[in-house]
């Protein structure tokens, strides 16, 4: 989950939106924290990792559209 969540952080950058920051430390830091848990499965990481990126996937692209529903500055 570690490397995922670092995966994420190019597109902060990359498209402008600081909610990829946002799921970057979330998934990072929830993997870091599964780590020294024993008891949990590694299933269970999976399983929240998988969740958590498809709640993100509507929250981006809410945001997005959002974004897309603003006029430009430029006036086209």
């Amino acid at each position: 989950m570690v490397i995922v969540g670092a995966h994420y952080l190019p597109f902060v950058f990359l498209y402008g939106m600081r909610l990829f920051a946002v799921l970057a430390a979330l998934v990072t830091l929830v993997g870091v924290l599964l780590l020294y848990v024993p008891l949990v499965p590694s299933i269970a990481a999976g399983w929240f990792n998988g969740a958590l990126l498809v709640v993100f996937a509507f929250l981006l692209k809410a945001f997005a559209r959002s974004q897309d529903a603003t006029p430009s500055s430029s006036g086209r």
